[in-house]
């Protein structure tokens, strides 16, 4: 063999044993793992039926090459997540836009509209509300509403007369605020973890919530009513760390987007089930219905809504009013 063949070969097969070495590191390379925080405790309804369903139904859809770590409050508290997303220590957010009022009313004030995917989409809403977290350094990746009503009270004591809540202290996010003052009530600004201490202490007689999750928190076993009707409706935000978002391949983000519409196509319908079967678990356990006063619940969706537009109107007056005239002329809000 001559010396140019020699070289060739050696080199051949120095490039044959550098691409075996390096293979396995090429299909690593291929897998995406990210890092998700999450504004509700992991044990609860909303991060187990929303955020981890969006978990598996994206590592699913992408034969496991993205996957997700969750992360619960216990690492940041909710109403300190968004920044830690947008500048990219956490890479995706599951949260509700009360949780940063202080930032943007945009995502509160969501809670104003009709729950109706489709039509948020074909407004041109949903646009919108991504070009408003983009601002932020965020992608929106779903908008997934809590079931067709949003919101209930659960109370130490019945409801006795009107206005419904004189005289008690509950707990809230900037959401319930109106509601709660209109019907006689004071809102105290608290995380979903700090309520059940809060009312075994005494320190408020209740708390606003969504429609699932209080067997869950374990509330019924220091407050004995939840109210009827229900009332308003509410949304949760999946978002994304934009700059990490852009860094994916297109075939990464079609996954993490199609499943985010997916998700908020079918949770609404999902929650609504669980929330049937869970008061009926309650009384079980113990709780009653009690409720509001026919004068007081004619009145719970305007007060709910119109304060909903007013704090978005307050943090974000421009963004927050293109948002209104959008949901008005498209007849989503009341």
């Amino acid at each position: 063999m001559n010396r140019s063949l020699k070289r060739f070969t050696r080199s051949a097969l120095s490039l044959s044993a550098l691409t075996l070495a390096t293979a396995p590191l090429a299909t690593q390379a291929l897998a995406v793992d990210l890092r998700m925080l999450s504004s509700y405790d992991l044990t609860s309804a909303y991060t187990r039926e929303v955020a981890q369903r969006y978990i598996a139904n994206v590592e699913s859809a992408s034969d496991g090459d993205v996957t997700i770590a969750l992360n619960g409050p216990d690492v940041v508290p909710p109403f300190e997540q968004l920044q830690p997303v947008s500048a990219g220590v956490f890479d995706l957010l599951y949260t509700h836009g009360a949780y940063h009022t202080n930032t943007t009313g945009v995502g509160a004030a969501m809670d104003a509209v009709f729950v109706d995917p489709a039509k948020t989409r074909e407004s041109g809403l949903w646009d919108f509300i991504d070009g408003q977290y983009n601002e932020l350094g965020l992608k929106l990746l779903a908008i997934p509403p809590l079931g067709s009503s949003g919101f209930q009270y659960v109370l130490k004591e019945p409801i006795e007369g009107s206005p419904g809540l004189e005289g008690m202290r509950l707990r809230g996010s900037p959401t319930y605020t109106n509601v709660t003052q209109g019907l006689g009530g004071t809102p105290v600004l608290m995380s979903s973890g700090d309520v059940y201490s809060s009312l075994d202490r005494n320190v408020i007689d209740g708390a606003a919530w969504g429609l699932n999750g209080v067997q869950d928190l374990g509330w019924h076993e220091v407050a004995s009513y939840f109210t009827k009707p229900t009332f308003g409706q509410t949304y949760t935000y999946l978002l994304m760390n934009l700059n990490k978002f852009e860094g994916l391949s297109e075939d990464e983000q079609q996954v993490l987007l199609e499943q985010g519409q997916a998700l908020e196509n079918e949770i609404s319908g999902v929650l609504d089930e669980l929330a049937v079967e869970e008061w009926a678990s309650l009384k079980e356990l113990g709780m009653q219905e009690t409720e509001f006063a026919p004068e007081d619940a004619e009145r719970l969706d305007a007060l709910v809504t119109e304060g909903i537009w007013q704090l978005g109107l307050d943090k974000s007056p421009e963004a927050v009013g293109e948002m209104r005239e959008i949901a008005e002329a498209n007849d989503m809000t009341p």
